[in-house]
């Protein structure tokens, strides 16, 4: 399976945040969409316009991916080395069918909101992200993983950033529709920060 992907970044107004629904998903979307097909109608009529009904993959941020907490150290809890504190804030995606109905075309946006902590050696901070494409049974399809650079403005230790789309082309047939698919996003962690975000998540 072919499924390409591309991404950039830029600024954007705030966006409220998504629920948080259970340890293994959260801010799960059910995107929406539309196609157009062509059908003949009778003898003498002209063609009818259908919408075929194209339910689309969810898109989803995984709750123990969500978060990135950064520290000078991997074993350090100390907010004086607190390097950087980032969170998803929203998930939008869209989808349409693609090359004569082969594929659909799913198409995502994400918002991060990031605080720059004492321990941050600059206003440009990297933060790495994936987005991951699963089958019916979970199994992960493909997976990229991309790096956000977010900038803070001069004495602000907070911003938030938007990407700009995400376009994933999967391939689909009839006994594996668009909506057995799911596409995941979230950042791209280290061990201890996944450990750390999944006690977070216990304790809540």
């Amino acid at each position: 399976m072919t499924i390409r992907a591309w991404a950039g970044w830029r600024r954007f107004t705030a966006s409220p945040d998504l629920p948080r629904l259970s340890v293994a998903l959260v801010a799960f979307v059910l995107v929406g969409c539309e196609t157009l097909g062509f059908t003949s109608g009778g003898r003498g009529e002209a063609p009818v316009v259908e919408r075929p009904v194209l339910v689309c993959p969810r898109v989803a941020s995984p709750s123990d991916t969500a978060d990135l907490v950064r520290f000078r150290t991997p074993e350090s809890r100390d907010l004086t080395d607190l390097v950087v504190s980032a969170r998803i804030t929203s998930l939008n995606g869209t989808c349409a069918l693609v090359n004569r109905n082969a594929a659909v075309q799913v198409t995502v946006t994400m918002g991060v909101e990031a605080m720059r902590g004492p321990a941050a050696p600059g206003r440009t901070i990297q933060l790495p992200y994936f987005v991951a494409v699963t089958g019916p049974d979970e199994e992960v399809l493909d997976k990229a993983v991309y790096t956000l650079a977010v900038e803070f403005p001069a004495n602000m230790q907070r911003a938030r950033m938007q990407g700009e789309e995400i376009r994933l082309t999967i391939p689909v047939t009839a006994e594996r529709p668009a909506s057995a698919n799911r596409v995941y996003v979230g950042f791209q962690l280290t061990e201890q920060e996944l450990a750390l975000n999944r006690s977070r998540v216990v304790a809540r």
